[in-house]
């Protein structure tokens, strides 16, 4: 774009337009890359290394604010954002495990401890069979089957119940199966947890005179606590 002698004023202020937007556009790229640079996002930052990948995507969702923080405000934040994180996180643990008969710090952290293992062995067994699935599909030149799964329960409303919230999709199941309401599912639960803790319970059948109930429903709720790794077979 040139400035000539013949060009109207029309012309003239609209070229000068051109030049103000794209001087703006400049403007603004060199504030962000010195923004960029000044803020070293072009590496890791130190704080997120020891963070696991949760703690990461919550430091992630607030990048947006960044630019309304000075460096020492924004890496406050993430790091009370991070304290808020695990606090919330420690708090539902422990909801867990008192929900699980635990009535004490040992018997939390053991309880805790199993289920990370157990866990991280469901993890690994998945990524083996994802691995075989892979192999078998491109030995096949086709996708595995994958069965529908669906978590709406038929047999038993459960919706009228709070407690059924502290409930996971497999233990819903239970309940409609053995047509067990879910408080007395968590009673049967916690008492159960609390005497295999004491060491009063090793078995199902230890279990059978806790409860005036079926013995069949007595061994599918132990079954449960043997899938959490409170309970042994």
């Amino acid at each position: 774009m040139e400035f000539k002698e013949n060009d109207t004023p029309e012309e003239h202020e609209l070229k000068l337009r051109v030049l103000r937007i794209y001087s703006k556009r400049l403007d603004e790229r060199k504030r962000r890359k010195e923004f960029i640079i000044e803020r070293n996002l072009l590496y890791p930052n130190p704080f997120e290394k020891d963070l696991s990948q949760e703690e990461k995507v919550q430091c992630r969702r607030l990048d947006v604010f960044m630019r309304f923080h000075s460096k020492e405000e924004h890496d406050e934040l993430l790091r009370n954002v991070v304290s808020e994180y695990r606090m919330v996180k420690r708090l539902k643990d422990l909801k867990e495990a008192q929900v699980a008969g635990c009535r004490s710090t040992a018997e939390a952290e053991r309880y805790l401890g199993r289920k990370r293992k157990r866990e991280n062995e469901e993890g690994m067994n998945r990524g083996k069979e994802s691995g075989q699935f892979g192999q078998i599909a491109g030995e096949m030149g086709s996708r595995p089957p994958v069965q529908a799964s669906s978590s709406y329960v038929n047999d038993l409303d459960l919706i009228g119940f709070t407690e059924s919230q502290l409930l996971s999709e497999s233990e819903k199941r239970l309940c409609s199966e053995v047509k067990l309401v879910p408080p007395v599912y968590l009673q049967m639960q916690q008492v159960m947890s609390h005497e295999i803790f004491k060491g009063n319970v090793t078995k199902k059948s230890d279990a059978y005179s806790l409860f005036k109930i079926d013995p069949t429903k007595v061994d599918r709720v132990y079954d449960m606590l043997v899938k959490k790794g409170i309970a042994q077979l």
